[in-house]
């Protein structure tokens, strides 16, 4: 899935961010490797307070992150420009959690 749009490509080496990567002790999937992505992620304009990434054998197969917003209409206004396909979204809130990749359903948030 190549996007432009997207901070993550899926399909990308672990090597590409293993001196930005924490180790996360959750294992949403058995066999994957769960890492929380140390710095800062902007996603049209917006920053990222949680990034976590999952492998599969150093291949990024998943991508999870969330958004805290101010208000109702900066949470609106991003959702009417993310011109982002085949990504799940959970709203609470103020706050979103995108998730993409390969997994698909596998992955709950």
């Amino acid at each position: 899935m190549k996007n432009q749009n997207l901070p993550f490509q899926i399909g990308e080496h672990y090597e590409n961010w293993e001196f930005d990567l924490e180790v996360l002790d959750v294992e949403r999937i058995k066999g994957y490797d769960n890492y929380l992505y140390l710095k800062e992620v902007n996603l049209y304009g917006f920053t990222s307070n949680y990034t976590e990434l999952i492998f599969l054998f150093d291949i990024l197969e998943q991508v999870i992150l969330k958004l805290n917003f101010e208000t109702q209409e900066q949470l609106n206004h991003f959702i009417n420009n993310l011109s982002i396909t085949k990504i799940k979204w959970k709203i609470l809130e103020l706050n979103l959690t995108i998730t993409y990749g390969n997994m698909g359903d596998m992955i709950i948030i």
